[in-house]
């Protein structure tokens, strides 16, 4: 995992389950996941089928 995002950014980032936040920083910092709009990342909710899709979108894209 090369690209490492900051999760300070986001209201919620110190919620990230300490098992999760590597691969929580790598994803933010691959533009995967970009929070749920107002700052908020979620990190201990539940992803939507919608999400979910727009992540692979953006990791397929990111394969190219």
């Amino acid at each position: 995992m090369s690209a490492k995002g900051d999760l300070t950014t986001f209201t919620d980032g110190a919620k990230t389950s300490s098992w999760a936040t590597e691969a929580m920083e790598w994803a933010v910092g691959s533009k995967l996941l970009s929070g749920k709009g107002g700052n908020v990342l979620d990190p201990t909710g539940t992803a939507t089928r919608a999400e979910i899709a727009t992540i692979l979108m953006r990791f397929a894209e990111n394969e190219k």
